[in-house]
């Protein structure tokens, strides 16, 4: 394996063109050399902007390009699935962007055909690269913060897009999928555990999406209470509180690669210097190619990820706690 993976993105999202297309072009084990989309006309222009050598008018295309070696699929979220089996089975490697699919079925399905094509697939969860969770495990492990008994979780903006795919359900839209997924992300992240119960309630569009939602998920010992939303003021926080002490992420899900980040640590405040988790995500997951080995995290993480959200699905359609099945 050549010790740079060639990159091709299906797709031309925003999150592709403000994060992951600048991200894959700065890696140092990884070169962009191809982008598909809907239209010829838009993945000349998106090509044009990141300097990308070839660009195709439908995503079978670029699939058919023997000069891929993987790919970044920030389709929405119905798209998920069909389109990672079908670049799987067509021998690229890939990184979906998150949630990964529309529920933990999807998720085995996908997980499966990586095994069985030999190639990596990986839900983008790129808050998670970032070197302030590092230093939040050092932290825990440290046991500054004693037995970690409660996490909170808020991550809330106003989208007033009204032609958002993020308002569609037939595309997999609504708050906990786009947002309130990387709550429950970071709480399973720290614990380096799976919860045991989960309870949700949301506040449903006319169309069928939920503009908020908020729950509670039960861990061994400990708990997460998390909010998320479409239609509050923006605001991201992230705070794990333990026997002896509490610490608060100002910044838990998106900070800005050049910017620090703020972590405060039982009332003290301290600066994680600036990261493109982006890049960071994107090399380790070429390195795991080219070494032939797993990325950090791995297949299986993104099926116990879409258990959870199942699961909260599922209690607020019921009205009550619902057990988390794995």
């Amino acid at each position: 394996m050549s010790e740079t993976i060639r990159w091709g993105i299906l797709g031309a999202a925003r999150i592709a063109d403000g994060a992951v297309a600048p991200a894959i072009r700065a890696a140092g084990n990884a070169t962009l050399v191809a982008v598909a989309a809907r239209s010829a006309d838009r993945a000349a222009a998106f090509a044009a902007k990141h300097e990308i050598a070839r660009s195709y008018g439908n995503y079978e295309a670029l699939l058919a390009d023997p000069g891929v070696d993987a790919v970044y699929i920030p389709l929405p979220n119905s798209e998920h699935h069909p389109w990672t089996l079908r670049a799987l089975e067509a021998g690229k490697h890939v990184l979906c962007e998150k949630s990964a699919s529309l529920n933990a079925r999807e998720a085995k399905d996908m997980a499966a055909k990586a095994r069985e094509t030999g190639k990596l697939f990986l839900e983008a969860f790129a808050s998670r690269y970032h070197p302030q969770y590092a230093r939040l495990a050092e932290i825990v492990a440290a046991g500054t913060l004693g037995e970690v008994r409660s996490m909170r979780s808020h991550f809330c903006f106003n989208m007033e897009r009204p032609d958002d795919i993020r308002w569609d359900p037939a595309l997999g839209g609504g708050a906990l999928f786009d947002i309130g997924c990387y709550c429950v992300n970071s709480a399973r992240l720290v614990l380096g555990a799976e919860p045991t119960r989960a309870f949700a309630v949301t506040d449903m569009t006319e169309r069928g999406v939920d503009l908020s939602a908020a729950g509670v998920l039960e861990f061994d010992g400990a708990t997460l209470t998390f909010d998320c939303s479409f239609g509050q003021y923006q605001g991201q926080r992230f705070s794990v509180s333990g026997t002896r002490g509490e610490l608060v992420l100002l910044t838990p899900f998106g900070p800005k690669k050049t910017v620090d980040t703020v972590m405060i640590v039982n009332d003290e405040v301290t600066a994680v210097p600036a990261a493109d988790q982006y890049q960071l995500m994107v090399e380790d997951f070429s390195a795991a190619v080219i070494e032939g080995r797993d990325p950090r995290f791995t297949a299986e993480d993104a099926i116990r990820q879409m258990h959870v959200l199942d699961a909260l699905f599922d209690s607020a359609k019921a009205g009550r706690a619902i057990s988390v099945g794995f």
